[in-house]
């Protein structure tokens, strides 16, 4: 992992003359005095881009980026191995979940908070043997049938599906996991991707303690959904689209469509996790449906998109910009 940072830095460094677009923010939440590196990863992750926050204040800096998709990461370099660990401060733009932010022109204002390190988490190996490249995605839930938001998140810091990751969680407790390649990067879950949930017949426990060694063989072999009786609950049944436009100015549309007749609700929520408004309410029947989200009184910023049934749910993410 660590030879394969330093490469891609190169790689980068290389690169971030061809294309002028620049972002910059600040990083907050750091403790004591070590390097704070920001990371800018495409979503298709074949490069990064990276840069080191000004120690004093926070604020970095990132230049050299195509138009596109990005995740931003951030993390407190405290033992100086160049690889994030979960004892370490570290966060994602737009809060624990990533999500993606899109440059199509040069932004500031966009902030990372660092979450304490002592909120524990787990890592391990993920097995892919497809021949689709995309981002890899470890969700954790608390709960063993994946409902409710998630509570956890990791991917892999490349493209191939095969590789370690480190996933962070927000307390200490039992968590349940699912890793999955996103293929048509809407950063969800859907049926005909590869995915595996931990655990051999149901997903298994982990478990994550303070002052415990956190669980480091948390493995994943990925597999075509056709070939497993079971996909995780919250996308197997209906699916959640992309927004469009996004990022979007006061009003965007949501998409969705469901394999049977539902009675769902709708809820945007902040990146604090708290509802921020509830979109819409009602019977569906089966088929496509589409809503407008107007946010016209909700302050600039990402906002998480929850499609919840009796039993399933479904999650996608918006960027309000003012």
């Amino acid at each position: 992992m660590k030879r394969f940072l330093i490469i891609l830095f190169a790689i980068s460094l290389l690169s971030a003359s061809a294309y002028p677009l620049t972002v910059s923010g600040t990083v907050s939440g750091s403790s004591g005095f070590a390097l704070i590196f920001v990371l800018a990863f495409p979503t298709s992750l074949d490069t990064f881009y990276t840069t080191i926050a000004n120690p004093f204040n926070g604020d970095y800096t990132l230049g050299g980026l195509n138009e596109g998709g990005y995740i931003f990461f951030a993390y407190q370099d405290v033992d100086l191995n160049l690889v994030p660990g979960v004892d370490e401060p570290r966060g994602f733009y737009g809060g624990d979940i990533p999500t993606v932010l899109e440059v199509s022109s040069d932004m500031n204002g966009v902030d990372i908070e660092l979450s304490p390190p002592n909120t524990g988490g787990f890592s391990g190996e993920v097995t892919y043997e497809g021949g689709v490249t995309g981002a890899t995605y470890i969700v954790a839930h608390d709960t063993p049938d994946f409902s409710g938001l998630p509570t956890g998140a990791g991917l892999l810091f490349d493209n191939t599906g095969n590789g370690t990751y480190t996933a962070f969680v927000d307390s200490f407790g039992t968590y349940y996991a699912y890793a999955y390649l996103d293929a048509n990067t809407n950063l969800q879950f859907d049926q005909g991707e590869w995915y595996d949930f931990y655990g051999q017949d149901d997903p298994e426990p982990i478990e994550i303690e303070q002052g415990e060694s956190y669980p480091d063989d948390v493995n994943f072999t990925l597999w075509p959904t056709s070939a497993s009786d079971q996909a995780p609950v919250l996308a197997r049944d209906f699916t959640l689209g992309r927004a469009y436009p996004n990022p979007f100015n006061a009003q965007t549309t949501i998409p969705f469509t469901l394999a049977n007749p539902e009675h769902l609700t709708l809820t945007a929520y902040n990146i604090q996790g708290r509802a921020s408004v509830r979109i819409a309410e009602g019977d569906y029947p089966q088929g496509a449906h589409s809503v407008a989200f107007d946010a016209a009184n909700l302050a600039s910023g990402f906002y998480l998109i929850e499609l919840r049934s009796a039993s399933l749910s479904a999650y996608t993410s918006v960027y309000l910009l003012k």
